[in-house]
C-alpha cells in the first residue's frame, strides 16, 4: 500500500471539485466544516485522520510525483484526474480513520509498554527505560498489569497466545504485521524506528507507517469482535461510538430540545456558520434528521435534481441553477441521508 495510491483514491473521489490540498486536510484529520462535509459527500470516511502528523513537505512531494507521472492535471483552482489515472485502479487499504480517529497509536503505546514491562519483569529486571513516557499511558498500563495479575506466568502466556492468535486472523500482508511487531521492545531487544524499518524494506517512511496503520486497524477490528479478553481491554475508550464529532453531538442535544440554529449559536457562543457545519454533519450521519426544519421538500428536490443533472457537488455550480437556495440549504440537501417525501 503506497501513499500515492491513497492520494489517487481520494483525488478520484473529488475529481475536478476540490483543490489539491483537500486530501491533506482530510488525512490530517482537520475538523473543519469543509473537511467533515467532504467526508460525507464523497464517502471518504476510511481516510480521515490516518496521518495526523503528516508533514506538508512530504505531502507536496508526493503530489508533485503525481503531476510528474501524468496522473493529475491542474484546472484552475482545482485538479482533475488524467485518463491514465482513471484507468489505474489502486487497491483500497483496510483502514477506518473515522472510527479510530488516530487511537490506534494509543492502542500501540499501551501494548508496547505492556510487552516491554512483562518482558523485563519475567527476566527479574524491574528497572528499565520505558518506551512510552506519556503519563496517562503509564498509569493506564500500571492499572492493567495489576488487573491481569502480571506475576502469574499463565496470564502472560494467555496474553501472548491472544496476540499471536488475533494477529494471525488480520487479513493484511504479513509484511504489515511484521512492521507492528518490529516496533515492540523487550528485554535486551529494542524496537526499530520507522526510519530503520524503511531502510530495511527499501521503502518510504510514510508507506511503512501506512502499512502499520492498516495492520493495526484490521487487528483492532478482530480484537473488538472476537473473544480476546486480555487484549479487548486495551481498546477501552478508543473506539468511536458515535459517528458525530463531540461538538456536533452537543449541538444535536440542543436541537432535539427545540432550540433554533440562532439560539444554539448564542447559547454555545459560536458563530452561526459553525453551527451550520454541525447541522450538515448531522444530516450526513442521521437518516432521521429533519431537513424540513430548514427548507421545503420542493426546494430539496430542485437542489438534488441540479446536482444530479450536472454531476457535481460544487456549491457554486448548484447555486447558479437554484439561486433561491442558500449555500447552507444546498449543503444540507447534499448531505442528507433521508428521502424527502
Amino acid at each position: 500500500m503506497l501513499f500515492e495510491d491513497i492520494l489517487i483514491i481520494i483525488l478520484k473521489a473529488v475529481d475536478g471539485e476540490r483543490t489539491v490540498s483537500s486530501p491533506y486536510h482530510l488525512l490530517k484529520g482537520k475538523k473543519s466544516g469543509q473537511t467533515i462535509q467532504d467526508i460525507g459527500y464523497y464517502k471518504l470516511h476510511p481516510y480521515f485522520g490516518i496521518l495526523p502528523k503528516l508533514e506538508k513537505k512530504v505531502y507536496d512531494k508526493a503530489v508533485q510525483k503525481l503531476f510528474d507521472k501524468g496522473f493529475i492535471i491542474p484546472d484552475g483552482q482545482v485538479v482533475r484526474m488524467s485518463e491514465k489515472s482513471l484507468a489505474y485502479q489502486p487497491t483500497a487499504p483496510s483502514v477506518n480513520g473515522w472510527k479510530y480517529r488516530g487511537n490506534e497509536q494509543v492502542f500501540m503505546a499501551r501494548l508496547s509498554l505492556i510487552v516491554q514491562t512483562l518482558s523485563h519483569i519475567h527476566q527479574n529486571h524491574r528497572v528499565f527505560d520505558p518506551v512510552v513516557i506519556a503519563d496517562d499511558v503509564q498509569q493506564w498500563v500500571k492499572s492493567y498489569l495489576h488487573r491481569m495479575d502480571y506475576r502469574n506466568e499463565e496470564s502472560c502466556r494467555n496474553l501472548k497466545a491472544e496476540i499471536a492468535g488475533s494477529l494471525s486472523k488480520a487479513e493484511v500482508d504479513d509484511s504489515a504485521k511484521k512492521i507492528v511487531l518490529q516496533r515492540l521492545s523487550g528485554y535486551k531487544v529494542g524496537g526499530l524506528t520507522w526510519e530503520q524499518i524503511a531502510a530495511i524494506e527499501n521503502k518510504e517512511v510514510i508507506d511503512i507507517r501506512l502499512q502499520a496503520i492498516e495492520a493495526l486497524h484490521t487487528w483492532m477490528g478482530i480484537i473488538e469482535t472476537e473473544d480476546y479478553p486480555l487484549l479487548k481491554v486495551l481498546l477501552d475508550g478508543l473506539i468511536q461510538k458515535s459517528s458525530l464529532t463531540e461538538t456536533a453531538r452537543r449541538t444535536e442535544s440542543y436541537f432535539k430540545n427545540g432550540r433554533s440554529l440562532e439560539e444554539i449559536a448564542a447559547l454555545r457562543g459560536l458563530k452561526t456558520s459553525t453551527i451550520e457545519d454541525h447541522f450538515v454533519e448531522l444530516a450526513m450521519n442521521d437518516p432521521g434528521f429533519d431537513i424540513l426544519a430548514f427548507m421545503g421538500g420542493a426546494l430539496y428536490s430542485k437542489i438534488i435534481a441540479a446536482s444530479r443533472s450536472q454531476n457535481t457537488k460544487r456549491l457554486r455550480d448548484i447555486k447558479e441553477i437554484v439561486p433561491e437556495a442558500s449555500y447552507f440549504q444546498i449543503r444540507l440537501a447534499l448531505a442528507t441521508k433521508g428521502e424527502i417525501k
